[in-house]
C-alpha cells in the first residue's frame, strides 16, 4: 500500500523537478547535480511502479484463492 503512496510523490516531485529544469534553460544549460536528482527521481518512480504491479499481483492471486476457497465452503463440501 505504501508504493502508491510513494509511487504518487515521486510523480508530482517529477514533474516539478522537469519543471524546474526547463525554467534553468533545459538539461544543457542546467546544473548537473539538479539532472542527476531528475534522474534519480525518475528511477525511483520506475521502481515504485513495479512495485505497485507486484501489489496488485499479490492482492490478486490472493483474492483468487480466497473465492476458490470459499465456494466448496459454501456449498457444504467443506465444515471447519
Amino acid at each position: 500500500m505504501l508504493s502508491i503512496i510513494h509511487y504518487v510523490s515521486a510523480h508530482r516531485r517529477l514533474k516539478e523537478s522537469d519543471k524546474t529544469i526547463m525554467m534553468l534553460g533545459g538539461v544543457e544549460e542546467c546544473q548537473p547535480m539538479i539532472v542527476a536528482q531528475n534522474d534519480m527521481i525518475r528511477l525511483e518512480k520506475e521502481y515504485y511502479y513495479e512495485e505497485m504491479v507486484k501489489l496488485g499481483c499479490i492482492c490478486l492471486i490472493l483474492t483468487m484463492v480466497c473465492v476458490i476457497l470459499y465456494i466448496p465452503y459454501h456449498k457444504g463440501w467443506i465444515t471447519l
